[in-house]
């Protein structure tokens, strides 16, 4: 465990495809309780190296992620967690700790999730991000709502022009918010 951080375990809930967006998925995680919500953003490889798993696609157990996982041994696993702690130019902070040792190793948020799903990892969020990030949980939902803290700063620029040309300013003025802010970083 990552000392003096309150955390909230999160779970997987379900991937989702973002239209028109050339692959990219949304992944949502969600408190034990299924009230609150994190969505992470995922590029095409790794949607498809999800879908995989998610959808049991035949001999999936013999890819590498897998493989590695069943090399490494219950024992080593049991003792590993996954840490969500920041938030930094659009992408999420995250550490693979083993409890042993208490060696934090940095790992992508898209493959922190493969991960948990796969070898029943933990995957915890600082409470104080999760309360920042979250959205209401709700299983009926047919549209996901994404803080725009955790698009990447090319996607920023491409969904500006998008809402630019939509005319819908009130949206163009948010991303060009965030920009900003990030330039200013």
């Amino acid at each position: 465990m990552v000392d003096g951080m309150s955390r909230i375990q999160l779970f997987y809930k379900d991937l989702s495809e973002i239209v028109g967006s050339n692959g990219f998925s949304v992944v949502r995680l969600t408190d034990a309780d299924e009230k609150r919500a994190v969505c992470i953003i995922c590029d095409k490889a790794m949607s498809e190296q999800m879908a995989i798993r998610f959808n049991r696609t035949p001999r999936h157990e013999q890819m590498l992620p897998e493989v590695l996982l069943r090399l490494m041994g219950d024992r080593t696993v049991k003792n590993l967690e996954l840490f969500i702690y920041d938030i930094e130019d659009g992408q999420y902070q995250v550490i693979l700790v083993d409890n042993r040792s208490y060696s934090p190793i940095p790992i992508r948020i898209s493959d922190a999730v493969l991960m948990h799903y796969i070898a029943k990892i933990p995957l915890y969020i600082d409470q104080n991000l999760m309360i920042r990030q979250s959205t209401p949980y709700d299983a009926e939902t047919t549209g996901i709502s994404i803080p725009i803290n955790t698009l990447d700063t090319d996607r920023l620029n491409r969904e500006l022009e998008r809402a630019v040309a939509d005319e819908n300013y009130r949206l163009a003025s948010y991303l060009h918010e965030e920009i900003k802010r990030r330039q200013k970083n």
